[in-house]
Parts: structure tokens; sequence; C-alpha cells
């Protein structure tokens, strides 16, 4: 697929000077599973991936990246975004990479209704995308909507679920998109995002009177509490095994939690459950000191079982117990990880 670059040049307020020109072919990588090559056509007016190649040019993310989206029918409606890396501040250049999108995509979508995908290189697709939910979420931002509930600002097809304040509404009648309530601190990330016009004209609006204050996926929680919707099940998600560019700190953590096995099920607790992961996560350490403490106990009898010359089996309190605990450890070194809640100085920079 072709595409357009834009280099990575120093500017007023730390965003780069944009450069449109023509890309090379981009080689197509094989995804680990088989896909379905699905129809976006009603769904996605454009769609951008940024990119950051190496030092020597190459850049195996973007190869992988266009590979997947190849598969599922998006690569010949992406155009490539490539950025030098900001080694001065990681944050900074993240932020002003999907900035210079978005202003790319308003001059091309001055007026009107627009629905722009923007996609980053460390995306994977999940094993339960599907043409159905694709079309049911091309279907919801074309209508009328729902009376009560707010206009779509962004639509997530990929989002982080393991952030606090965060829970997941179903809407009436609809089976395939949920509305995310979220808190300053829900940073969902930005792997794969739909911009409609009004979230688009409200991230750049918030630019040009703030500029670069934090993360832009900070500024998207701050900026829509109530009004991002999101694909169910989600299509895309961030891949458990590419290394951040951002915060390298968390490889380790996303390396167990982003697997499919483990994603799918969060996604449907939190949409089943309605419950905030505010109520989910304390009850999920709760079970799971239970279950240690239990394992544990159940372990201790049997081990003074066979030592009195009774027939006991070890293995299943033994095993509940370290299972229990490795959970416990996990969650325990993601907390120890995890950001600091956004200071007040920040919401002090908005209004000055």
């Amino acid at each position: 697929a072709s595409g357009w670059a834009l280099p990575w040049r120093p500017a007023q307020g730390g965003l780069p000077q944009l450069s449109i020109t023509a890309a090379s072919p981009i080689a197509s990588a094989a995804s680990s599973a088989a896909v379905q090559r699905l129809d976006w056509s009603e769904l996605v007016d454009a769609a951008y991936v940024i990119t950051c190649p190496d030092a020597d040019g190459s850049n195996s993310r973007l190869d992988r990246a266009m590979g997947m989206l190849r598969d599922v029918g998006l690569a010949d409606r992406t155009q490539v975004c490539e950025f030098a890396r900001d080694d001065g501040d990681r944050v900074r250049g993240c932020y002003s990479s999907h900035i210079s999108v978005l202003q790319e995509a308003k001059r091309r979508f001055p007026t009107g209704p627009c629905k722009v995908l923007v996609l980053e290189d460390n995306l994977a697709i999940s094993p339960r995308v599907s043409q159905a939910s694709i079309d049911a979420i091309a279907a919801f931002l074309n209508g009328p909507g729902i009376p009560g509930v707010p206009a779509a600002d962004l639509v997530h097809l990929a989002y982080i679920m393991y952030v606090p304040g965060l829970s997941v509404e179903r809407l009436e009648g609809q089976t395939d998109i949920v509305r995310l309530r979220c808190s300053a601190d829900s940073v969902l990330g930005t792997t794969a995002y739909i911009a409609t016009r009004s979230g688009l004209d409200a991230i750049l609006d918030e630019h040009d009177t703030v500029g670069y204050v934090d993360a832009i996926p900070n500024v998207m929680a701050r900026l829509f509490p109530d009004s991002r919707l999101a694909a169910f099940p989600m299509p895309l998600h961030r891949a458990a095994t590419i290394k951040s560019l951002v915060n390298s700190q968390l490889d380790q953590l996303r390396a167990l939690i982003f697997q499919p096995q483990v994603y799918t099920w969060w996604e449907r607790l939190l949409v089943y459950s309605g419950q905030s992961t505010n109520v989910l996560f304390p009850s999920l350490v709760l079970a799971l000191l239970i279950g240690a403490l239990g394992g544990g106990y159940e372990a201790e009898r049997a081990i003074y079982a066979s030592i009195r010359g009774e027939d006991v089996n070890l293995l299943l309190p033994v095993l509940g117990g370290i299972v229990s605990l490795a959970c416990l450890a996990i969650c325990g070194y993601g907390l120890a990880l995890a950001p600091k809640p956004q200071e007040e100085a920040v919401q002090a920079t908005r209004k000055d």
C-alpha cells in the first residue's frame, strides 16, 4: 500500500512540521492467525497508521502491522505516517504524532461528517473480529443515535481495559457497541480509534488552546468522559509482545495481560457486569487472596494428614494456592507500575 510520510522536524510548540511525500510499498507480513478480510468502507472514511522507523531506516513493526491490516482488508485504505523518535520526550513525540495526523485529517475533511481511523504500529488482530460487528458500528455512527446518549466523539476499536475509573455501559438495542464511562485517569490508549467530526475538532481545539500538556490518552480522558464508544467485541487490540516506545517499564506486564485469552475474558466481565474497574479490581484481589489463603490452609491440612499416614491428594490444594499467589503477584506488579493519578496542576494549566 502506498502512503505518505511525516518526517520529524522540530517546530514551535514541539510539533513536527508536516511534509507529505510518497512512501514505498510495504512488504506483506502474514499474521499468526487466519482472519477474515472485512469491508470497512461504511465505517472508515480515511485511515492512518503512525510508525517510527529504526535508525537504519528499517521498520519491522510497520511491516508486521501492515501485514495484519492487509489480512483484514484495511491496508489499501491506510496511509502510513512516519515520524522520527523524539528521544528528548517520548510522551511528547507520541502526542505530536497524533496531533499531526489529526491535523492532516482535518485538512482532508475540513467540514462535514467524517470518520477518521488512527492506528499505531503496535496493533494486533483480535480473535473475535467479525464483519457483523464492523457493520453494526458503521450503522450506529451513520444513524440518528440514541436519545439521551451523547454523540460519539471517539470510537475505540482497541482500548486498555485495566485502568482506574472505567466502566462499560451496554446501549439499548445495541449488541456490538458499548459506551465507555471514564474518569480523568481512565487512560485507554491510542492503538486504534475512530475520531468523528466532533472528536477531531475537540482535540485540535484543545491543542490550539493549551498545546502539549501531557500524553494524548490523558487528553482524551479529560475531554471525553462520557462520549467515547467502543466496539464489542474489540476487533483490534494492543499487541502483547511489541515493546513500547513510551513506557517500556510496562512491557513485561503487557506480555501477560494483553494475551487474547486474558483480555477477551476481562472484556466480557466489564461489559456483562457493568461494574467499574474500581469495583472489579478490589473484588478480584480479594477473591485471589481468599483463594491463596484457602489453598494454603488446605495444603497444610493435607500435609499433616499425610504425616499421619492418611492417603491424601496434595496436588490440587497446592496448585490452587500457587495459581492464586501468582495472580496476586501480577496484580501487585501492575499496581506498582501504574501511573500516578493526574495532578490538579494539569487541570489548572488547561484553564490558563
